[in-house]
C-alpha cells in the first residue's frame, strides 16, 4: 500500500466538492493525479432506505436521507478523479423490497442484495455510508470501521479517519476500528471493506451539521481523498 496521495489533495477535493464539480481544467489534473493507480471499483453504500430508515434524531433529521446525499456526493467526486463505482442504493427504496413480506425476510432480502452488488465486481471496495447515535448526546466525530477479512480494510479505514479529521472535525479523537462480527457484510466479504460513521445524531451541534447539504460535501470530500490516497492490494 502506497500513499501517494497527500493531504493537499483534499484541499482540491474541497474546492471542487464546493464548487459542484464545475472547474472546466479539472479534468487534466485527474489524469495526471490518477496514472498508475490500481484499477478497482468503489462499491459505495448508503446504509438503510425504505421501510428501514435507520437512526432518527432529536430534531428529526433522518439517517437514510444522509446517508445518500453523502453517497451521492462521494460517486460524483470519485468518479471525477477517475474512480470506477456502482452505488448498491441509488434511490430512496431498500433493496429487493416485497411489501408482502415480514420486516424481518425484508431486511435479510437487502442485505443479501447489497452483497450481490460486491460479488457482481471483479475487483471491489466496500465503503458503507451510515451515521451514528448514542444515549449520552456528548458523542461526537466521524469513525470508521473496517472487516477482519482484507488485509486492506484497515489500511483504507485508517486513510478514511485521518482525512475525516483533518478535512471535518480536528478535534476528533476517534481511532478506525474493527468493526463487530454480527455486522452481516463486514463478516462475508472478502474484499476490502469498511463502514463510514460519519457522525453522531445524538450530538445536538453534529445533527445541525449532518442536516447542511454543504457539510455532505465536506464529508463526500474527506472521504474520497481518504480512499485516492489508498493504494492497497
Amino acid at each position: 500500500m502506497k500513499q501517494r496521495w497527500g493531504k493537499g489533495v483534499l484541499i482540491v477535493a474541497l474546492l471542487l466538492a464546493a464548487g459542484l464539480l464545475t472547474w472546466t481544467g479539472g479534468s487534466r489534473v485527474v489524469q495526471t493525479l490518477a496514472r498508475g493507480r490500481t484499477v478497482r471499483t468503489l462499491v459505495i453504500d448508503a446504509g438503510h432506505g425504505g421501510f428501514d430508515g435507520g437512526a432518527v434524531g432529536a430534531n428529526g433529521t433522518t439517517e437514510q436521507d444522509i446517508n445518500l446525499s453523502i453517497a451521492q456526493r462521494v460517486q460524483l467526486l470519485a468518479e471525477f478523479f477517475g474512480v470506477p463505482t456502482v452505488m448498491t442504493r441509488p434511490d430512496g427504496q431498500a433493496l429487493d423490497y416485497d411489501p408482502s413480506r415480514p420486516v424481518r425476510e425484508n431486511k435479510v432480502a437487502d442485505i443479501k442484495a447489497r452483497e450481490q452488488v460486491v460479488l457482481d465486481e471483479d475487483n471491489p471496495v466496500f465503503l458503507s455510508i451510515h451515521l451514528n447515535k448514542f444515549s449520552d448526546p456528548q458523542y461526537h466525530g466521524a469513525q470508521v470501521f473496517y472487516s477482519a477479512n482484507h488485509a486492506g480494510s484497515r489500511a483504507l479505514a485508517e486513510l478514511l479517519q485521518d482525512t475525516l479529521i483533518v478535512g471535518c472535525d480536528p478535534t476528533n479523537t476517534r481511532q478506525a476500528r474493527p468493526a463487530e462480527q454480527s455486522i452481516y457484510l463486514m463478516k462475508v466479504l472478502s474484499c476490502p471493506a469498511v463502514i463510514v460513521e460519519c457522525g453522531f445524531l445524538s450530538n445536538p451541534t453534529e445533527e445541525a451539521l449532518l442536516g447542511d447539504a454543504d457539510y455532505h460535501k465536506k464529508l463526500a470530500a474527506s472521504v474520497v481523498t481518504g480512499y485516492l490516497r489508498y493504494d492497497g492490494g
